[in-house]
């Protein structure tokens, strides 16, 4: 693996900043949700560092690129386990820069000859340090070279912050104003800590794209007695070259519950934004349901995306949009594809 003399040094940086957070172990003493900004200093952008690791389990730090993904992180928090079992790109979506302490065998071989080349040495368990960048619609890659500065800036900030934080644990308290410590840097290019108000994100925007016409063909169909199950999953799998950041793939699946009938399957991709993508999943149930002439009574979900999303679109027509917390007849049709796909 060759990689150019400046990025090596941008690598560098941040293996030996790293190594010495490793060392440090401040999630000895913190938390996920003991969270400070670090701005930028290129762009101005805040990011948000989050200690990983007071459990034990699973040992890093992460940085959530904006006000929109600390708060999606938030959010997760919220969530029953079973669901972020069954939907991990909830947190794959979360656009952050990630430094994680594993086992030597988590690493591929592009992550241990970059360590070798860097003249590295690493034993033992949750030592390894291992990179990534996670970016809605790809699967998890290794950070590209305008992304290692950036990360850079989180364990070598937290390096300055978590001894402060052993001894006053209020320096990262919320006072409910949502107001927050930021590292910044002032005059001389020093870092310094500010207290800025980080306000709350905008909501989500979805525009809804469907074919009228196939509204006003199911509004002249009777409402029948037929239940849909319907589930949007993350393919078991990724797309595109090895060499390459790989794409993620997305699974809309809608099943006759009474006759167990697949009625709808469809992959998509992000092809600009999440939001895009998620707005046409009611449209698309909605055009084969017209195809077919059928305006079900119901519709389960157990999904919280499609939970918020259906009930826009389908209410119109009459059917219920209703939370399970099981689906049986999808969970067998999951498992099926999932034993043929892998």
């Amino acid at each position: 693996m060759a990689v150019e003399k400046p990025e090596k040094e941008q690598w560098k940086q941040l293996v030996e900043a790293a190594l010495r957070i490793r060392q440090m172990a401040p999630w000895e003493w913190m938390t996920e949700t003991d969270i400070f900004g670090v701005r930028d200093p290129a762009s101005g952008d805040i990011g948000f560092v989050s200690t990983m690791g007071y459990l034990g389990e699973h040992l890093g730090i992460s940085l959530y690129l904006g006000i929109p993904a600390l708060a999606a992180m938030m959010d997760l928090h919220f969530l029953p386990p079973r669901t972020l079992q069954e939907y991990p790109e909830k947190l794959v979506e979360i656009p952050q820069l990630q430094v994680s302490f594993e086992d030597r065998n988590i690493l591929g071989d592009w992550d241990r000859k970059l360590l070798r080349n860097l003249g590295v040495k690493v034993r033992g368990r949750q030592a390894w340090p291992f990179f990534q960048s996670f970016r809605p619609g790809f699967m998890p890659w290794r950070p590209e070279t305008d992304e290692i500065r950036v990360l850079t800036t989180a364990p070598e900030q937290l390096e300055d912050v978590a001894p402060r934080v052993l001894i006053d644990r209020s320096l990262l308290a919320f006072d409910g104003t949502g107001r927050c410590l930021v590292r910044a840097q002032g005059k001389n290019n020093e870092w310094e800590d500010l207290n800025e108000t980080i306000p709350p994100p905008g909501p989500q925007q979805f525009l809804l794209q469907f074919d009228a016409a196939d509204l006003d063909r199911l509004h002249r169909v009777p409402r029948g007695s037929d239940i849909l199950e319907v589930d949007f999953f993350m393919f078991p799998g990724a797309i595109g070259k090895r060499t390459e950041r790989p794409r993620t793939a997305y699974v809309f699946l809608a099943l006759h519950q009474q006759t167990n009938t697949m009625l709808c399957v469809e992959v998509l991709h992000v092809k600009d934004t999440l939001e895009e993508m998620w707005g046409r999943l009611a449209g698309i149930l909605l055009a084969q349901l017209a195809s077919m002439g059928m305006r079900p009574a119901e519709i389960h979900v157990k999904n919280p995306l499609l939970l918020y999303l259906l009930p826009h679109l389908f209410e119109k027509l009459g059917t219920r949009v209703v939370e399970k917390k099981s689906l049986k007849q999808m969970k067998k049709a999951k498992r099926h594809m999932e034993r043929f796909l892998l």
